[in-house]
């Protein structure tokens, strides 16, 4: 599950509730960064928003 964040503090405690929740955790930086990775405005979609980007185990 990709993450982004401005906030250091809080990033760290979300990272460990992703794992807790038995997903892969993805950092992709500030929100100015990796946030417009995942977030749709308007009419136009992130690219990552719809992107599977793990291979499923088998």
């Amino acid at each position: 599950m990709s993450y982004a964040s401005d906030d250091d503090a809080a990033a760290t405690p979300v990272r460990a509730l992703v794992e807790q929740l038995g997903f892969a955790p993805v950092w992709l930086g500030r929100l100015a960064e990796g946030g417009s990775l995942m977030q749709a405005r308007d009419k136009s979609w992130a690219p990552l928003i719809f992107q599977d980007l793990f291979k499923k185990a088998s």
